[in-house]
């Protein structure tokens, strides 16, 4: 989301939201709300109108669907926990990103134990701490430690790849290199 509803007044994304989400009403889908970068959540005023809005959309709309919500955030464990504490179970979760967490300086494990059920996505990227994304296993995301935490919890969630381009333009390559090591790693 380059111009999230909850800023400035976006009134035409937040219908073109509820326009999506009415199409898909019949589906069993994820709709993976980013609240990272230029979505971010700056303050307390603009959390409660994400909140707001979204607790709006579940009771004219969502509660009668299969979709999930899936809020990506930049918040910490204890913050993004309360925060999801927010929307029901039913249909409103987490994306959990690792190369976002990393970035963050997060603890994985103290987030997989702070939001544990919630999570219902997971995408799969490496990042250094402050800095950019990289191949997987190059970065600060122990992705051992992720997979024994998630079997730990009994996810049974969609992981999907975000990783890195190649540098050399071998997209291929990089994509293949990053899928052997995910399987490695996820061998627990």
């Amino acid at each position: 989301m380059q111009k999230p509803f909850f800023k400035k007044n976006k009134y035409s994304q937040l219908f073109f939201l509820k326009k999506v989400i009415s199409a898909l009403y019949d589906k069993k889908i994820i709709l993976v709300i980013p609240l990272v970068d230029n979505s971010s959540i700056k303050s307390k005023i603009e959390e409660k109108i994400v909140i707001k809005t979204f607790l709006n959309l579940y009771e004219k709309i969502i509660k009668f669907t299969n979709i999930m919500i899936c809020f990506e955030s930049d918040y910490g464990p204890k913050q993004l926990k309360k925060f999801i504490s927010n929307f029901p179970v039913k249909n409103f979760g987490i994306n959990y990103d690792t190369g976002n967490s990393a970035n963050n300086g997060f603890d994985l494990s103290e987030e997989i134990e702070s939001y544990k059920k919630r999570i219902i996505n997971v995408h799969i990227k490496d990042r250094i701490y402050k800095g950019e994304t990289k191949s997987l296993g190059t970065g600060d995301v122990d992705f051992i430690k992720l997979f024994q935490k998630m079997k730990k919890i009994n996810y049974k969630g969609n992981y999907i790849l975000q990783t890195a381009r190649s540098k050399t333009n071998q997209h291929f390559n990089e994509l293949n290199n990053n899928l052997k090591y995910i399987l490695n790693a996820s061998k627990i």
